[in-house]
This record gives C-alpha cells, structure tokens and sequence, in this order.
C-alpha cells in the first residue's frame, strides 16, 4: 500500500475499533403499553428492542420503494464469514415483500480484519457512485462470493493489491477502474465509510451482520446482532408492518 492510503486505511480501523469497543448491550427496559393503545404483536427471540435507527440516510443505496412502510437496514464487514453467510439474504427477502419493505446495506468493516476489509468497503461505495445500486449490490455479492474472509480479500489481492479488488468492481458496473483505485483512496469516501459506523453505534450494533427492521411509520425499531434466514426475517418485516397502529414513536427503552 502507498503510504498516504496505509494512514486512511488505518484511521478507517481505529475509527472501526473504536466504534465496536464503545458499544455496550442494549438493556432493554419493560414498560407497559400507553394508555389506551391497541394491544401489539410481542416482539420474539432472537430480535431485541433498539433505538429508533431513524429515516434512511442519504447516501444509502435503497433496494425497494423509498416510500416503503418499513426498512430493513444491514450493517455488513466485507470480510466478515457470518456477512458472507448472510449475502444475498436480505434482497430475497426485500423482493418478496412486494413493496412493503426496502433495504439498506451498510458498510461496517471491523478493525480486526484489516485493510481488506477497509478497501473492500470503500470499493463498494465507490461502485455505487459510479454504477448506482444495482452495482453497489452486485458487487457486494460478488465480493462476498469470491473472498476468502477474516482477513484473507480476494484470491491474489496480496499480490496485486486494490487491482483484484477492481476487478470485481468493474465487473460489477463500474466503468472506470482508475477512477475506483481513486476513490478507495479518498479521505471523502473514508467519511462516508465512517459515517456509516456512526450509525452502527447509535443502533446499539454489537457485531456483524447488524439488521435492524424499522417500521418507517412510528419508527419502533427491532434488531439482531449475527446472520438470520430468510423466513426469520419475513416474519420481521410481517411484524414490524403490523405494529403500526402506533401513532407515535416509543419511549426510549419501551419494550413487549
């Protein structure tokens, strides 16, 4: 690595350790229903009560209609082997929700699994600014498909470096390499990577995958730390659909 990106790739992991070291179990406290309300679906292993992860940010790539009455929001390290387990996942589950539900993948790569891990986030972003979404997921998957995990990047990425790592974005829709080599080692696309880490903390993540199902109308929020199946998260988005009745968001802590 050059040495200026070597200095962004390792504030990306600092600022990555810290995150995840700063995060602590999120205690859920009973409280009971408001006075008067409708009595609402109990909430069931293994999803916990979270903070409100609030409306999509601008920079996330959405998978399904903006206007969507809940989000499912992802929080994924590229060389995590429980995120390449989870890969592809949650887009089955958004396209079988037939407008109910859209997605947003985040990046969330953690310290102890290096600069790949960093680059590869990075990458994924910088497909997105080139190809939209459509890339920026198809790219995910394929890096997924392709990585050796925990650390290892993708087959001969040791010995050609971000080249390996271009490949799959070029091949995922990024037209021009060069401009995505050029991106990986931007202090803008290092923030934005942060960025989405800051939102990790706010959500009580306390590993990946994070996902976080949010019903966009009260913004009552459920979450689980590690990959799911499908059906697992059908029936979350079920869920958290019928729980709208609610007209305004919960109180800090609320839990059923």
């Amino acid at each position: 690595m050059r040495p200026n990106f070597r200095a962004l790739a390792s504030a990306a992991a600092l600022a990555a350790g810290a995150l995840t070291l700063a995060l602590a179990p999120n205690a859920a406290v009973a409280a009971p229903a408001p006075s008067g309300a409708a009595a609402l679906p109990d909430i069931p292993a293994p999803w916990r009560t979270a903070p409100d992860v609030g409306a999509l940010l601008k920079q996330d790539r959405v998978l399904g209609p903006a206007d969507a009455p809940v989000s499912v929001v992802v929080w994924s390290d590229p060389e995590c082997p429980y995120c390449k387990q989870f890969a592809g996942v949650p887009d089955a589950a958004i396209a079988r929700a037939n407008g109910k539900a859209n997605l947003a993948l985040r990046m969330l790569p953690l310290p102890f699994h290096g600069a790949a891990a960093v680059i590869a986030g990075m990458a994924a972003l910088c497909v997105a600014d080139q190809g939209g979404t459509q890339a920026y997921y198809k790219f995910v998957n394929a890096y997924f498909a392709q990585t050796g995990g925990n650390g290892r990047g993708l087959p001969g990425e040791a010995q050609r470096g971000r080249a390996a790592v271009v490949d799959v974005a070029t091949a995922a829709g990024a037209a021009d390499g060069k401009a995505v080599e050029a991106c990986t080692r931007s202090k803008d696309t290092l923030d934005r990577l942060v960025a989405e880490g800051d939102a990790a903390e706010r959500a009580t993540v306390q590993g990946t995958p994070a996902v976080a199902v949010r019903n966009n109308v009260t913004g009552e929020t459920i979450l689980v730390d590690g990959a799911i199946d499908g059906d697992t998260l059908d029936a979350a988005i079920a869920l958290m659909a019928a729980r709208s009745n609610r007209q305004a968001p919960p109180p800090p802590g609320y839990s059923r």
